[in-house]
């Protein structure tokens, strides 16, 4: 008697082992993707992250590899570890007696022990609000413009770039120093605020934002006894953006740039290097540079004589008209600030003192307004903030005007 497998069941142990087949090769998959994926999460970055968080924190892995370095600075520090920076601006303004400092955490890592005075803050940040228009170029320069959701005034800012931004209505404005808009501030939520501190309590506003839980950051780039230091805070800025790279390699080009120009002055030939005197009459005070300011350090640097150079002191030094012309009435050229000048008779206008001074009488008197728009806002005090180079140029050309001879003022401007 001939016995025969019954068919249905066959089929049926048939398929089960192909099930068994299959889903043990799905298993085989999922855990090589797994093992794939967590070998790729540990594998040491390249770059900073400059958008997300992180996904799995390994602490091991260092996350900067992009880091910047300063050199000119001397307002503040950056140190680097595995998965946080710290950033401690020690001279917040002239003569500070407190320093700030800030923890800038990658997102998705831990906070680190230790730092109960320090400002605890995760980055990349991915909305700022900037309260003065000098932190503007560093946000375009870094291409991170996106990020900007406030200013501290419409009027005083200068960039197309950024006047698209609030024609587009992605900019707000929230006042500053005691206007400033809290609520507003609130309600847009920043990840951070960059703010400029003061010698004088009631125009800071950083402890009004502090008390609301708001993150903010002192930038003091005004602080700085050169242009390049001044100029190195965009790597203040990057810290918190993770473009620390970025900065480095901007400021690095434009560190050249000026060095290059300083050192055509110094080795080139010897020519008189000219007398030179800066500032106004506001009301009955003339703020004068001190020999410890950038502008000393940029008329020095262009082959000029300031006559304040000897002064050690930071800042300016309020004295009276008399006292200036004293020491500055033969001086060979006068670099003004005056937003409203344009011509010396407007300078006559001011004061009809001002034309007893050589420099106007020999028709040698420049201001740092040749790039205003309807607004008075000044391009000095924006671009010219990433662009030493180009203010060192200027300052040449005034100086010598036989140097430079392809280059046209783009700061600064004659007076007829």
């Amino acid at each position: 008697m001939t016995s025969s497998l019954p068919i249905i069941p066959l089929k049926r142990c048939i398929l089960s082992i192909l099930h068994r087949v299959i889903l043990g090769l799905f298993c085989v998959f999922i855990l090589a993707s797994a093992t794939l994926a967590e070998e790729q999460s540990t594998t040491p970055p390249t770059r900073n992250q400059t958008r997300d968080c992180l996904e799995r924190y390994d602490p091991t892995i260092d996350y900067f590899p992009e880091k910047a370095t300063l050199t000119y600075a001397k307002g503040f520090t950056l140190e680097y570890f595995k998965h946080y920076k710290v950033i401690t601006v020690t001279t917040p303004w002239p003569a500070a007696k407190e320093s700030f400092r800030y923890v800038l955490v990658q997102c998705g890592a831990p906070t680190p022990a230790g730092f109960t005075d320090a400002q605890v803050i995760p980055i990349p940040v991915r909305s700022i609000a900037v309260l003065s228009t000098t932190h503007l170029p560093h946000l375009e320069m870094l291409n991170a413009l996106d990020r900007l959701v406030a200013v501290g005034s419409y009027q005083n800012v200068y960039s197309p770039a950024v006047r698209q931004w609030i024609a587009a209505g992605k900019v707000a404005q929230v006042g500053r120093g005691p206007g400033i808009n809290l609520e507003m501030i609130l309600d847009l939520r920043p990840d951070l605020v960059t703010a400029v501190g003061h010698d004088q309590p009631q125009y800071n506003t950083h402890p009004l934002l502090r008390h609301a839980g708001v993150n903010v950051a002192i930038n003091s780039e005004y602080v700085e006894p050169t242009l390049l230091g001044s100029s190195e805070w965009l790597k203040f800025t990057a810290a918190f953006l993770n473009r620390d790279g970025l900065a480095q390699r901007r400021f690095a080009e434009m560190a050249e740039r000026y060095e290059a120009l300083a050192a055509q002055v110094r080795d080139g030939p010897a020519v008189e290097k000219p007398s030179v005197f800066s500032g106004f009459l506001d009301r009955d005070v003339w703020y004068v540079p001190s020999g410890g300011s950038s502008i000393a350090r940029l008329i020095a640097d262009a082959g000029g004589r300031y006559l304040w150079a000897n002064d050690a002191h930071r800042g300016s030094l309020p004295l009276s008209f008399e006292v200036v012309f004293e020491r500055a009435g033969d001086a060979d050229v006068w670099l003004a600030s005056d937003l409203d000048w344009f011509t010396r008779a407007d300078l006559l206008a001011a004061n009809a003192r001002y034309g007893a001074f050589k420099a106007f009488r020999n028709r040698r008197v420049y201001n740092q307004n040749a790039r205003l728009n309807e607004n008075k806002a000044n391009d000095y005090w924006e671009a010219g903030i990433v662009e030493p180079d180009v203010v060192l140029a200027d300052v040449i050309k005034i100086l010598h005007p036989d140097r430079l001879p392809d280059h046209r003022l783009k700061y600064y401007r004659w007076l007829p």
